[in-house]
């Protein structure tokens, strides 16, 4: 309405000065030199108005030296600094948020640092100092890999999508301090780096590493003697029979018992001991896959299961073999184990469509119920108890594998449907893959 009653006013006006030129045309003997004469004045007070605007605006608009002006440059003065009073009531509500952020970052226990994409720092609150030795105001405009030293983190900077993936190491500021440091994409062209202390976390993984180490070795020892003595005395003729079938549940369970100890033994290893990069050599995951078969339909687990098989042969994995025969084993039992007679368990070793490869073992057994794929690689998990203890398995299988799987850079899929079976694929990077002729390089 304001706009429509501005344009209504310049109407009018220069409807009177067509008139009065008209008039002074009149006077002069010539109607269209008046009119020339009055539009031309009007055009000049226009442009003076402009200029007026022009300059105010060039001093930065401030109210109390706006010009003096009406019509349609008044109006468009008027709407320049209802914006620019916007802008900064916006900007200062920006200022007060900010503050606000600021305040809230700094008071943060953990260490955050913002950087551009170039990972140079633009601020740091209050605790990157004691932990990793970076203060914003000092340090501002230098590479934080420059800074924090440590070679893992320097990895992880340079590393192109570090998201979600966190990396320990020792602050440089306090030895007796262990960091867990997280880099995510941080609005346009920057990255937060959040470092939080989990000194106290590493202590007790490494407490009960420790502990189920020692406490597993320490048991290894008497239960063989345990299963030795209960093995001669199963063979002794004098033993009655009732006896006998007991001291066979016993050796039965002491066996379960040895078998949990080497698992844990085994897990302990795979979470406390990096892989080895120097003793990585190609792997014939065909080949283990078609022994592991063979083996189990010789003996009483998988004797009565049908093993259908798919292998590339030409492809070799690049890892530690101990560690993948582990996996190929605990996948294999596993299928046989919690599967009914007569189940077809397939094995498949293909390569993919961007240079990886993947491992299948499925089967068309029971299945497994959606609630319980999330859970059954953590230890001791059992979908079914008692099916689980009298199938004589110790609940640590699929951790191990998901632990194998983790050390070689891959991806553990399960995937399952009540009635329909099970599958466990694992999916290897390219980096990881080795092509035959490499491989028999390398052996030579």
């Amino acid at each position: 309405m304001a706009a429509k009653s501005h344009l209504s006013v310049e109407r009018t006006r220069i409807i009177l000065i067509g008139l009065f030129g008209i008039a002074v045309g009149w006077v002069v003997g010539s109607v269209w030199m008046g009119l020339a004469i009055s539009y031309f004045a009007y055009a000049c007070w226009l442009v003076h108005q402009a200029n007026q605007v022009d300059t105010w605006l060039e001093k930065g608009a401030r109210r109390n030296s706006a010009p003096d002006t009406d019509g349609v440059i008044g109006n468009i003065e008027k709407l320049i600094f209802r914006r620019k009073q916007s802008d900064n009531d916006r900007k200062a509500r920006m200022k007060k948020i900010l503050g606000w952020y600021n305040r809230s970052a700094s008071a943060l226990p953990d260490a955050t640092v913002v950087t551009n994409n170039n990972f140079e720092i633009i601020w740091a609150n209050e605790a990157a100092l004691p932990n990793l030795g970076i203060r914003g105001s000092r340090d501002a405009g230098q590479r934080i890999d420059n800074l924090v030293r440590d070679i893992g983190f320097q990895k992880y900077v340079k590393d192109n999508d570090p998201d979600e993936i966190e990396i320990e190491f020792q602050s440089p500021a306090n030895k007796n301090i262990t960091l867990a440091v997280r880099r995510v994409a941080y609005a346009e062209n920057m990255y937060l780096f959040s470092a939080r202390d989990v000194s106290q976390r590493v202590q007790l993984r490494e407490t009960r590493a420790a502990f189920i180490a020692n406490a597993s070795h320490e048991l290894k020892t008497p239960l063989t003697v345990v299963n030795g003595y209960l093995e001669l005395l199963g063979e002794d003729p004098s033993i009655p029979p009732e006896a006998r079938q007991k001291l066979a549940i016993a050796e039965e369970h002491a066996m379960r018992m040895k078998d949990i100890v080497t698992d844990l033994l085994t897990l302990s290893k795979l979470e406390n001991q990096q892989l080895e990069q120097s003793k990585l050599k190609p792997i014939a995951i065909g080949n283990i896959l078609t022994d592991i078969s063979d083996d189990l339909k010789g003996n009483k687990i998988g004797r009565e299961h049908f093993f259908d098989t798919e292998i590339d042969s030409h492809i070799f994995l690049l890892g530690s073999e101990t560690e993948i025969k582990s996996l190929c084993t605990n996948l294999c039992v596993n299928a046989t184990q919690h599967t009914p007679v007569g189940t077809v368990i397939r094995l498949e070793w293909q390569s993919t469509t961007d240079g990886g490869a993947r491992l299948v073992v499925s089967d068309n057994g029971p299945g497994i119920p959606a609630q319980h794929i999330t859970h059954i690689t953590e230890r001791f998990y059992r979908v079914d108890n008692e099916q689980s203890r009298e199938s004589g398995g110790t609940g640590l299988g699929l951790s191990i594998v998901k632990h194998i799987v983790n050390r070689h850079q891959g991806e553990l899929r399960i995937s399952s449907e009540p009635g329909l079976g099970t599958t466990f694929e694992i999916l290897f990077p390219v980096e990881k893959i080795v092509s035959e002729k490499a491989a028999q390089a390398t052996s030579v």
